[in-house]
């Protein structure tokens, strides 16, 4: 029997494996970026978004309805509008194996682009919230005493981007095809999209790593709160910037923007281009629409710089790991 008494006990309780103490730092990081001021607000302008994409996909599913209000609508249109509309009815109708997947790829393509942007701004808010506040705090030494290895720290706040753009982004476009489909008027609409749908997970999730791995770099950079938000926004901001300038000077340059490279795994993965000329073809009134499409922008949608964005987001990951590394270490 002990001198004193230390009131010790065993602990009884439940025993967390390695992934349930990731994913208790996941879950603290994803609730603290939900906290900031205004961050729910902007996660609900993601679904709005969503939901503007399954009413577009309803609208054109109630054009294979004969007596459906979209129909009605469309014959008070002016006569070149309503040529559009049932020359596209009847493509729908008869060919709806190519007329769903391409009108749904190139939808959900523009959708997964600019709701990326906005997902983008979303992490210059929460940049401080993964890394750079731990460094500040040195809390990193802390971490490093418990049972929780630098591997589990960071694969922790990886999962904090990671489940943020599954909220802001992802969720919100597979919710849309699903709903979108299920309000149409053939359930065989879920079969023909399903190429969509392949791709928006694929570059979703793909995507979503490449985010990830950067948003921890540049959030290892600095202790500062302000200045790792600034230079991701910087950097992003830039991008736009330089692209323009690139293409028309060095076109090597235009990869320095990762929105760029990720635009460019986009394009090789919807190939929009395509769709755009089975459209054109099919419906000889949206090509004369579509007429003024110049040579450069088709090829740029026909043969976008897969390779040299590939080399280049593998070198800025290489480059965030290499940030993190020397930054995010018990000293």
């Amino acid at each position: 029997m002990p001198l004193r008494d230390t009131s010790y006990q065993h602990w009884d309780g439940v025993h967390l494996n390695v992934w349930g103490r990731r994913m208790v730092i996941a879950r603290n990081g994803l609730n603290s970026c939900l906290e900031v001021k205004g961050m729910r607000q902007l996660v609900w302008m993601g679904w709005v978004a969503a939901l503007g994409m399954t009413a577009i996909l309803f609208l054109v599913g109630q054009l294979l309805v004969a007596d459906s209000m979209v129909v009605q609508w469309v014959a008070n249109l002016n006569p070149d509008l309503q040529a559009f509309a049932e020359t596209l009815t009847t493509w729908l109708v008869q060919h709806p194996e190519i007329s769903v997947h391409t009108t749904q790829n190139i939808l959900f393509y523009y959708a997964c682009v600019y709701l990326m942007r906005f997902s983008i701004f979303l992490l210059a808010i929460v940049m401080p919230l993964l890394i750079t506040r731990d460094l500040a705090s040195n809390a990193i030494i802390i971490y490093s005493s418990k049972a929780v290895s630098r591997g589990d720290y960071l694969l922790g706040k990886f999962a904090t981007v990671v489940g943020l753009l599954l909220l802001t982004w992802l969720g919100p476009l597979c919710a849309a095809w699903f709903v979108g489909n299920l309000l149409g008027p053939d359930w065989r609409f879920f079969w023909h999209a399903r190429a969509a749908l392949f791709h928006i997970l694929l570059y979703g999730l793909s995507t979503m790593s490449i985010l990830g791995g950067l948003a921890l770099g540049v959030s290892a950079i600095s202790s500062k709160e302000k200045a790792t938000g600034g230079f991701w926004m910087m950097w992003w901001i830039v991008g736009f910037v330089l692209v323009p300038i690139a293409t028309r000077t060095k076109p090597w340059l235009r990869h320095l923007s990762f929105n760029f490279d990720l635009d460019q795994i986009a394009l090789a993965i919807f190939r929009p281009g395509n769709d755009v000329e089975i459209a054109q073809e099919n419906i000889p009134i949206l090509g004369d629409m579509l007429g003024n499409i110049s040579p450069e922008t088709m090829m740029r949608l026909n043969n976008p710089s897969t390779w040299g964005a590939v080399l280049a987001l593998l070198l800025m990951l290489v480059i965030a790991a290499t940030v993190i590394g020397k930054r995010v270490k018990a000293e």
